[in-house]
């Protein structure tokens, strides 16, 4: 058999990782939309107003935050999986008592712990993911966030299905459980400390201070942050809308976010291909662009038909919501993947910075979103993730710039469907090997 080292992988060892990362990128989606459908129903059991809502979860992100100041060293120290599944622990008991309580304070220490664990795991899996994708020399990480919109969207169904006859705590709890089960399981597919490329990651660059953190990351942290922030709003506020704006019932509350994130599933898988004729900043460009105007006519659109028919204000925008998940699919992995290609700093330095000022921005955002929907209305809000995809515009403009500057390490290599040359994806750290299994 071929032998495993931070140099090469046996196709078999490949595949049964890249099955447990994604299933990691599942579960984590699966958990954390568990409860966003029913937001509309935990308000109302908080006794809460929108503005204190969206200062309770934009101050619970403050959880997310944190270890996003410690965690590359965790990583350095130990590897990625044994935080990914200390994390899911933490995050799974933390979605189990947002189900049970009905006072705010302990709603907002519950979400703080659940985005506290959450810090630890995004940073961790997004890390050992982008390593992976450089050690394979393939376009997948794509792929990886399908499995985390396949996830969300699973979910959703299961939420908005559940939620006529299922009481949300009891709802959370199986969640939690059948969750942490299956993904422990995944996890013990994933690459594990000796196996995870940290070490190399240690060699690759001294610890940088954070004060000296390259303005190349600062950008690509605004360029996360315009990335997620239109992702984010959907699947905090979509429901809300589908409530308070389409004046649609309990069972499809969930459709605008459902209808987002399978289309994303559908962007996310398509990568991949996209990729070999087109640079990722290029796709994530006209695809933000496509957003900016698809979500504003979802928006308008709905509010003025909703006051005709619900189910026609919902029809009508169901292209424009598939239209706005498509153009969200390529806008992280594009900004992830650029995280492995900035000189003199680790991946997981490089993304825990990235993630610190996205986790920063979205955290005011929150707060602002809720201020907004509370003094001057719902549908006001989505003004914000439309600027987020104008940014997005820019940012990738300036990066494919960059990126064509930059000469491949491959670029007189020949591709073929066996072994995919990054022609168009972007270059990140050396690439590693892999080897067929000689032993079958």
């Amino acid at each position: 058999m071929g032998t495993l080292t931070t140099a090469m992988l046996s196709v078999a060892r490949t595949r049964r990782a890249m099955f447990g990362i994604a299933a990691s990128f599942f579960i984590q989606a699966f958990i954390a939309v568990s409860w966003l459908p029913r937001i509309p129903e935990i308000i109302e059991k908080l006794g809460v107003s929108f503005a204190t809502w969206g200062l309770i979860v934009g101050l619970a992100g403050v959880g997310n935050l944190i270890p996003l100041l410690f965690v590359n060293q965790l990583i350095n120290r130990y590897g990625t999986r044994p935080l990914l599944q200390i994390s899911l622990l933490v995050t799974s008991a933390a979605t189990v008592v947002l189900g049970f309580v009905s006072d705010p304070w302990i709603f907002f220490a519950a979400a703080f712990v659940q985005n506290f664990g959450w810090g630890v795991y995004n940073i961790s899996i997004n890390s050992h993911s982008v390593v992976f994708q450089n050690r394979v020399g393939r376009v997948i990480l794509g792929r990886f966030h399908a499995s985390w919109s396949i996830g969300a969207a699973v979910s959703a169904l299961l939420t908005g299905f559940f939620a006529a006859f299922t009481p949300l705590h009891t709802y959370l709890l199986g969640v939690s459980i059948v969750s942490a089960i299956i993904g422990l399981l995944g996890m013990s597919q994933m690459l594990g400390p000796k196996e995870d490329g940290h070490e190399d990651e240690k060699k690759r660059a001294e610890p940088v201070p954070i004060l000296k953190t390259p303005g190349y990351v600062l950008l690509l942290a605004l360029g996360l942050f315009c990335a997620v922030q239109p992702e984010a709003t959907v699947m905090d506020w979509g429901a809300v809308f589908a409530k308070k704006t389409l004046n649609l019932g309990a069972s499809l509350q969930a459709m605008p976010y459902t209808l987002f994130v399978v289309s994303m599933i559908v962007a996310r898988l398509s990568i991949g291909k996209l990729s070999r004729r087109r640079h990722l900043s290029q796709i994530g460009q006209v695809a933000a662009s496509i957003g900016a105007v698809s979500l504003s006519i979802a928006v308008i659109l709905g509010s003025t038909l909703a006051n005709i028919s619900p189910v026609l204000a919902l029809g009508a925008t169901g292209l424009f919501w598939i239209l706005t998940g498509l153009a969200s699919g390529p806008q992280v992995p594009a900004i992830f993947s650029m995280a492995g290609s900035v000189e003199g700093i680790t991946t997981a330095q490089a993304m825990s910075r990235m993630s610190l000022v996205n986790s920063a921005m979205l955290l005011s955002a929150k707060v602002l979103l809720g201020a907004i929907a509370q003094g001057v209305g719902v549908p006001f809000l989505f003004a914000v993730p439309v600027a987020a995809y104008v940014g997005s515009v820019f940012i990738s403009g300036y990066v494919l710039r960059r990126s064509e500057r930059t000469v491949p390490n491959n670029q007189d290599e020949p591709s073929n469907d066996e072994n995919e040359a990054f022609e168009a994806f972007p270059m990140t750290s050396p690439i590693g090997v892999v080897v067929e299994d000689s032993e079958k």
